[in-house]
């Protein structure tokens, strides 16, 4: 007769191996549920031993993720609570490695702030500006404000964000910060210069409310907050100048801010159109698209420290010659080498153009270029100062009814069309009202606003760096620039 044995399961550590313990894992399960009573918690354990005790033999990282696993199929409207189960879990593997890798007791969720500040400054990962900025009292005073219990407000989904895209890691990917310890980080380096009779009140304060949920910061201050490198600002706007010089000094500086999580808008309306001039010779440039694609590219390929893609929006005036090829840039149709999918893409409206849409009228379109060589004048720095009637649209006309300025006529609607089909196929061109902007521009004596930021919340007044001479010198080249 034969007799049928129930398969051991070992569990594999870097100790060696040991026999798989099914009242652990029971212990650990009834821990990570504890409050959460009410969901099928037996039907759980019972799919994850099945599991575990189906393999040979696993590694504690396969048991985790087999709980997260079966605890996010179990998320429904019926039992959303699932979702802080699995951030249950996950807490206690990140508490777990940061013992691990800091040298303290794995008992304890959090160990000495101090002695983190030290670890990662010695590497390099912060800045060190706490640590040289506030005494190690203060440090430890405001390490008394951590509230662990916090941590369990995070759902698995926005606790997993954390992790991966926010929380402090050493060089080779092993995590030493904590959610609770990531805020007082924040707190601490956007109150480092307010005053030190105060500034530990303002900590305390800054701490509770971004622990508890109750506000957030943008997302290079929420990475970059105390580390060595990185900017805390999201927003940055750029002109590119229509030079060669410009154009590339332009991509560099969007390269710098978009490593470190800024997100930028960039006006394009100052470029010369596809077949303008360069240094009169006709037909010979190239447009807008190139240097979309080169943005489009520093886009994918400057990717925060492989968080996320770069974020740019880049702008064009609804009155430039390359438009058509400019709303099309995001579509998922046509000729690829003229595609920008990794970009977003705005296009700035003037009133008279939207005038033009509803009478059904005629739409003309200029090459930024000549329109400066020709007219004299930027038609891009003109505004109609009242609804109605202004300055804008009396250079429009003026560009259109002299005979040695080159046009294109077109009806209005068919731009409006296709604005509204890259809206329906892609999101965007956003529509930036430039009229109105600048109308309600409280600095309108010193500028002119071209488009928007990224996120299109911000507009402030825009200008290009230009090239000023480029010439040889001693077999060097020598540039020179103005603001």
């Amino acid at each position: 007769m034969t007799t049928i044995t129930e398969q051991e399961t070992f569990v594999v550590t870097d100790e060696g191996k040991d026999t798989f313990l099914k009242d652990r894992l029971s212990s650990f399960i009834s821990e990570v549920t504890k409050g959460f009573e009410h969901l099928t918690v037996a039907n759980f354990e019972e799919k994850v031993m099945k599991a575990v005790q189906s393999k040979d033999e696993l590694t504690p990282e396969q048991i985790t993720n087999e709980l997260l696993l079966r605890g996010l199929e179990n998320i429904s409207p019926q039992e959303p609570g699932w979702t802080y189960v699995c951030a249950n879990i996950y807490l206690k593997k990140l508490y777990k490695e940061a013992a691990t890798n800091r040298g303290y007791v794995g008992t304890t969720k959090y160990g000495s702030y101090y002695e983190l500040l030290n670890i990662l400054s010695s590497q390099n990962i912060y800045s060190g500006d706490i640590l040289n900025q506030y005494t190690k009292d203060e440090i430890e005073k405001a390490e008394s404000f951590i509230v662990p219990e916090r941590d369990h407000f995070f759902t698995y989904i926005g606790l997993r964000t954390l992790a991966d895209r926010y929380l402090a890691k050493d060089h080779e990917g092993h995590y030493y910060e904590l959610p609770q310890e990531r805020f007082l980080t924040i707190a601490m380096t956007l109150m480092i210069n307010e005053p030190k009779e105060k500034r530990l009140q303002l900590v305390e304060e800054a701490y509770w409310a971004l622990s508890n949920l109750y506000m957030t910061v943008a997302t290079p201050t929420l990475s970059n907050a105390g580390k060595s490198y990185g900017q805390l600002s999201s927003c940055f706007i750029d002109t590119v100048d229509d030079s060669l010089q410009g154009i590339y000094d332009s991509n560099t500086d969007i390269a710098n801010l978009s490593k470190n999580g800024g997100g930028i808008g960039v006006y394009l309306g100052k470029i010369r159109s596809h077949g303008s001039s360069i240094k009169g010779f006709k037909g010979v440039s190239s447009g807008v698209m190139p240097w979309m694609k080169q943005l489009n590219n520093t886009a994918v390929s400057v990717d925060q420290l492989g968080q996320r893609q770069g974020a740019i929006a880049v702008y064009l005036d609804v009155w430039h010659q390359d438009i058509f090829k400019f709303l099309d840039a995001k579509l998922n149709n046509g000729d690829e080498r003229q595609r920008t999918h990794d970009l977003f893409t705005g296009v700035s409206l003037p009133d008279l153009f939207m005038e033009k849409v509803e009478a059904r009228e005629d739409w003309y379109l200029f090459d930024p270029h000549e329109v400066r060589e020709v007219m004299g004048f930027s038609l891009e720095d003109y505004y109609d100062e009242k609804q109605g009637e202004g300055s804008f649209r009396e250079k429009y006309e003026a560009c259109i009814h002299n005979p040695d300025l080159s046009k294109e006529k077109v009806p209005a609607i068919d731009i409006m069309k296709r604005i509204m089909v890259g809206q329906l196929e892609t999101g965007t061109p956003y529509m930036f009202y430039r009229d109105e902007a600048n109308r309600q521009n409280p600095n309108s004596h010193q500028g002119m606003i071209y488009c928007s930021n990224l996120c299109t919340e911000i507009m402030q007044n825009q200008s290009a760096t230009t090239v000023e001479e480029q010439y040889t010198e001693d077999g060097k080249i020598v540039v020179t620039k103005a603001r």
